[in-house]
């Protein structure tokens, strides 16, 4: 499989997950899915990386930003910050329902802020935390 049909794959099958915490967020499969879904993206943004520096790439680094543009020349290490980018952004995206169902927060409430988070990433979790904290009308994190 290429790294394009990967990247095709992983941007349609991330909608599962996505959908059951926005659709059935009380489902008892919902939040094991999307771990499980995340815990996948995970190993494959390890997999990527590690394919690319057995490729011995030259260049590469994080410590300036020629380096970081150099190492984003591969595709290997594209596919390694996607896929870290939505792993990470589901289990923010996880916690946000368990913890409004802990709070007792309204699902209806949270779906904007998960939607953003898919999006947007920290820009949701931050509309969910102003929610929270709405909802219980203090500012804890």
């Amino acid at each position: 499989m290429t790294a394009d049909n990967f990247y095709w794959y992983t941007s349609v099958l991330i909608f599962v997950p996505w959908g059951l915490l926005v659709f059935a967020p009380r489902w008892r499969f919902t939040e094991p899915v999307a771990f499980g879904s995340a815990l996948l993206l995970s190993l494959a943004a390890a997999w990527f990386t590690f394919s690319y520096l057995s490729e011995n790439q030259e260049g590469g680094s994080l410590l300036s930003l020629s380096g970081l543009e150099n190492l984003f020349r591969s595709k290997s290490m594209i596919l390694t910050g996607w896929f870290n980018y939505l792993s990470f952004s589901l289990l923010v995206g996880i916690w946000q329902v368990h913890d409004a169902r802990q709070e007792k927060i309204a699902h209806l409430a949270v779906v904007p802020g998960l939607i953003l988070t898919l999006l947007a990433g920290p820009a949701g979790l931050l509309v969910y935390l102003v929610v929270r904290a709405v909802r219980k009308g203090k500012w804890e994190v």
